[in-house]
């Protein structure tokens, strides 16, 4: 048995792909704008409840006066285990020939073609465990709790429905859904709840939604009426809100802008069957007080600190995930692996509000 039996992929040139690959992933996932990373040497993972809000102030008092003795606000805690997030691929016999006539031919154009075919598996598993983080963070982040089914996961899980204890009072629905361009009101829905944020002592940043929601809300009559007016024009007809459009409008309304949530990532099943799944939950549009809501908590992985798997295997780390590559001779294959012990979890939930704007009862 081999490390690799891809001669031209060795640990420095591994880690040197990883780094490019995550920089262009960057600009295609959101979950690192609203979640850090932070290590724990405990498989366990804790959203915090009451560690926000706005500040209490200070009294006034006399000269000589005792200070006025203020609550501890409790916080309270919800927690579970770390999963393991991973998945393989395999170059089998057939793939390794390829890879030899390449070898063979690697001069001019075909270069490019070895390299592609040496980094592909670990593109694939490196690109899979940051997208099922994706997939994890913003369903979290767009619905307050998260499941893993057999329409989103392939797996054996101990844990297959998350809530994170977003209150019940800060997740509402519509009066009229946005898809209702007529007669929805989406600017004065969304003024709504920032309010009832702001009396509950959480002043409202950043509102989060998927493409398709934006959409709803910038064909709305309201939207256009609102506009025109405020342009001082009157054709609402003429009016085309694109989001830099209604985030003036917000702007202009003292409400704070818009972030669009447009990634999208695929689920493979048993069966290898591919379906797309959207990691924004759609129609529901979140409220934060922060661009930082939370942690993406991930713990130590074991197979990184065994001396006889390093012995056998070229590894990288990068962030939380690890990506090892070993070969067997029997049969003849190529293993890629990529794995993370990781989680989202979220400062102050009671500092989030969700609106539901496809229905009109929260589901």
């Amino acid at each position: 048995m081999e490390r690799t039996l891809l001669k031209e992929l060795n640990k420095k040139n591994l880690e040197a792909y990883i780094n490019k690959k995550r920089e262009a992933l960057l600009r295609t996932l959101y979950w690192q704008l609203f979640f850090g990373l932070k290590y724990t040497t405990q498989l366990t993972w804790e959203s915090l409840s009451g560690s926000g809000g706005a500040p209490v102030m200070a009294d006034v008092v006399e000269y000589n006066a005792s200070a006025p003795l203020k609550t501890r606000r409790s916080v309270t805690k919800i927690s579970g285990d770390i999963p393991k997030i991973t998945l393989k691929r395999q170059m089998d016999e057939e793939d390794l020939n390829d890879y030899n006539t390449m070898k063979a031919m690697a001069g001019g154009g075909s270069k490019a073609d070895l390299l592609k075919l040496v980094f592909d598996d670990v593109d694939f598993c490196y690109t899979g465990v940051m997208a099922r983080t994706e997939h994890l963070c913003m369903q979290a982040l767009s619905y307050g709790s998260l499941a893993l089914t057999a329409a989103n996961n392939n797996g054996i899980v101990t844990e297959t429905t998350v809530d994170f204890g977003i209150p019940s009072a800060n997740k509402t629905a519509v009066d009229t859904i946005w898809s209702t361009a007529a007669s929805a009101t989406p600017i004065a829905d969304i003024k709504e709840k920032v309010e009832d944020a702001r009396e509950n002592g959480h002043v409202i940043t950043k509102i989060i939604m998927d493409l398709a929601t934006f959409n709803y809300l910038a064909a709305t009559d309201e939207a256009k009426e609102t506009f025109a007016g405020w342009r001082g024009v009157t054709s609402k007809t003429k009016q085309y809100l694109d989001l830099a459009s209604v985030n003036m409008l917000l702007e202009g309304h003292l409400l704070p802008p818009i972030q669009i949530v447009n990634s999208a990532v695929r689920f493979e099943s048993l069966a290898h069957a591919m379906t797309s799944v959207a990691p924004w939950k759609t129609g529901y549009v979140t409220f934060v007080t922060d661009q930082r809501v939370g942690q993406v908590k991930h713990g130590p992985i074991a197979e990184e600190n065994l001396a006889a798997a390093k012995k056998i295997a070229v590894m990288n780390k990068r962030d939380h995930v690890l990506i090892s590559k070993w070969s067997s001779l029997d049969p003849v294959a190529e293993f890629t692996k990529g794995q993370a012990n990781a989680f989202p979890t979220f400062n102050d939930v009671d500092s989030i509000y969700i609106l539901k704007t496809n229905a009109t009862s929260w589901s």
